[in-house]
């Protein structure tokens, strides 16, 4: 009973951010295809960075790490196995409506940010819901922010540590509790040395796991074309009809589909969160928009790779395997039955790479969330929490970790998305502070 109410709860919600992204899009004049051929343009422009700054690109690259994480990759195969393969409409729709909602809060973060008199900046939402709304909205969002990125990188060390301890790994397993204790540990030095040190670390992570899990999902997808076809009725299908999984259970229908397809893709893209604001306003520039552009490609970024990861797990069915664990070891099986142990060694690596750098990105957020509150201090406080926290996740069951990120990110988004909606219906040009 408890779980229908949280169920029919959270769909209510998924519907009021579904029809806020689009009121964003129609009211931007669908900015995520207007401005798409400045994109590249402006990502590969000269730039600089100063003490307390870093380049564009870093910014988005910073921000780029917590939505390419395992979430992207696990994420997909979670929903479909709880709401049914329609649930990647959910992505999809995150994806692209969501890019309008991160132009304008990456622009919005921008206009809105402080530079104090050492030249550090103060950004994220923060600054512009106290702006909108008010003093406590801000407060409210910062609690928020630092408890999601806490239980996100929970989320993230917890599928790490199952594709480590899977026993498809054989004699190469890691116990969880080990796996736990190292990203604690090499996390909490990491966020010690500041935005410079996470930016030049996620510059080189982010090209690196994009290219590698792209390219194995396309080989998997091209090597039995003929079926991408019917991959494509069963996502439609799924989402207006019940299906019915090998294990006996009844999945999909379009409010299954939506609850699970959209919280996951919002979580994947972070769209809409205003998460992805707090790298972008550490961003050297004078040009709220150009940031603000290739923030967007985040978003695609994330809905790509997300797309390509479901699919996957519809081509090869471990989503519906009752034997599999939930999550990370679906996409392992899938990789083994294309890669063999190669595969598998593959897809552990990509896991590492992808879990670390989410994990230390939602760190670094989260770190400035807790920041706003303590007025930047008693930061080594958070940071050892974090570690601690994430070594609890990586031994809790899986469905409870994001079950519990859904219930806090409802509480952030929806002041979030409405101060977005507000700033977009006022017809007047925002001036930087």
């Amino acid at each position: 009973m408890l779980s229908t109410l949280c169920d029919s709860i959270l769909f209510a919600v998924c519907i009021i951010i579904l029809a806020a992204t689009i009121f964003i899009t129609i009211r931007t004049r669908f900015v995520q295809i207007r401005l798409l051929p400045n994109l590249f343009k402006e990502l590969f422009s000269k730039s600089r960075e100063s003490k307390h700054t870093i380049k564009p690109y870093k910014a988005l690259f910073t921000a780029m790490s917590t939505t390419l994480g395992i979430g992207t990759i696990v994420g997909p195969v979670i929903a479909i196995s709880l709401g049914g393969p329609g649930a990647l409409l959910g992505f999809l729709l995150a994806s692209f409506f969501g890019s309008a909602a991160t132009f304008v809060e990456v622009n919005l973060a921008l206009l809105s940010r402080e530079r104090l008199p050492n030249g550090q900046i103060l950004g994220g939402p923060m600054m512009y819901l106290k702006k909108i709304f008010s003093p406590l909205a801000a407060k409210w969002y910062a609690g928020c922010c630092f408890v999601l990125m806490i239980a996100w990188s929970s989320a993230q060390a917890n599928q790490l540590a199952a594709i480590l301890d899977s026993p498809l790994l054989g004699n190469y397993r890691i116990p969880t509790m080990i796996t736990g204790i190292a990203i604690g540990l090499i996390l909490f030095f990491l966020l010690a040395g500041g935005i410079k040190k996470v930016g030049a670390i996620e510059a080189k992570l982010i090209p690196i796991k994009f290219i590698l899990y792209v390219g194995a999902c396309l080989f998997i997808l091209l090597s039995d074309i003929s079926r991408l076809g019917e991959i494509m009725t069963t996502i439609f299908t799924s989402a207006f009809k019940p299906y019915a999984m090998a294990s006996g259970a009844v999945v999909g229908g379009l409010m299954s589909a939506l609850r699970w397809g959209i919280f996951r893709g919002i979580q994947t893209c972070e769209a809409g969160v205003g998460t992805q604001t707090i790298p972008h306003s550490m961003a050297e520039t004078n040009d709220p928009e150009a940031q603000a552009t290739i923030a967007m490609l985040s978003t695609y970024s994330a809905g790509l790779i997300a797309f390509l990861s479901g699919c996957v797990a519809l081509m090869t069915g471990t989503w519906e395997n009752p034997t599999l664990p939930l999550g990370m070891s679906m996409v392992a099986a899938s990789f083994q039955m294309y890669f063999g142990t190669l595969g598998l060694i593959g897809i552990a690596s990509c896991a590492v790479i992808f879990a670390f750098g989410t994990i230390l990105g939602n760190g670094y957020n989260g770190s400035q969330a807790f920041g706003y509150l303590t007025q930047h201090k008693k930061l080594y406080f958070y940071y050892a929490c974090t570690s601690a926290l994430i070594v609890l996740g990586c031994i809790s069951d899986a469905k409870t970790v994001w079950a519990l990120t859904d219930i806090i990110l409802s509480a952030m988004v929806l002041p979030h998305i409405a101060a977005l909606i507000i700033h977009v219906s006022k017809k007047r040009k925002a001036v930087a502070t």
